[in-house]
C-alpha cells in the first residue's frame, strides 16, 4: 500500500470513529431528543405504549385513553407494527412557553393514494428533573 492510499484509510478509518463518537454523544437527557423519541414512537410506529415513556400529566392521560380504545383490537394480535404506515416527520421550530418547551413537526401520513398532513405542537416540561412531554396536540394542516 502506498503512503497516499494509507494516509487515505487512516483517515477514513479517524472519521468513522469520529462519527460512531459523534452518535455516542446525543444528549439523550435534552428535551428535543425525548420529543424526536416520542414522535417516533406515536406518530411512525404508532406505539402508544412506546411513546407513552416519554410522557407525564396531561400527555399519559391522553396515551392511557388511546390505549385503552385499542386493548380489545390489541388482545386479537392487531399490533403497532401492522397499524404503522409510512410515516415522513419533520422537526420544524422550538419555542418556549415559560418553564416549558414546545416542538412543532410536520407529519405526513403516506396512504396507497393520497397523502394526510398533519400538525404536531409537542410541550414538554421537566418533571423531577427529566423532559417528559406533557401536551400533545394535532391537526389537519393544509
Amino acid at each position: 500500500m502506498g503512503p497516499l492510499r494509507g494516509s487515505l484509510a487512516r483517515r477514513a478509518l479517524l472519521a468513522g470513529f469520529a462519527l460512531v463518537l459523534g452518535l455516542g454523544c446525543t444528549d439523550k437527557s435534552a428535551p428535543e431528543y425525548v420529543a424526536d423519541q416520542f414522535v417516533d414512537a406515536y406518530f411512525r410506529r404508532m406505539d402508544q405504549q412506546a411513546a407513552r415513556q416519554f410522557t407525564a400529566l396531561g400527555a399519559t392521560e391522553m396515551l392511557d385513553r388511546e390505549l385503552d380504545l385499542v386493548r380489545s383490537v390489541r388482545a386479537q394480535g392487531y399490533t403497532p407494527d401492522e397499524a404503522a404506515a409510512e410515516v415522513v416527520v419533520r422537526r420544524t421550530s422550538k419555542g418556549a412557553r415559560g418553564d416549558r418547551v414546545r416542538f412543532d413537526y410536520d407529519i405526513t401520513i403516506k396512504h396507497e393514494e393520497t397523502d394526510e398532513h398533519r400538525a404536531a405542537d409537542i410541550e414538554l416540561a421537566k418533571i423531577q428533573t427529566i423532559w417528559k412531554v406533557v401536551r400533545v396536540d394535532v391537526k389537519p394542516r393544509a
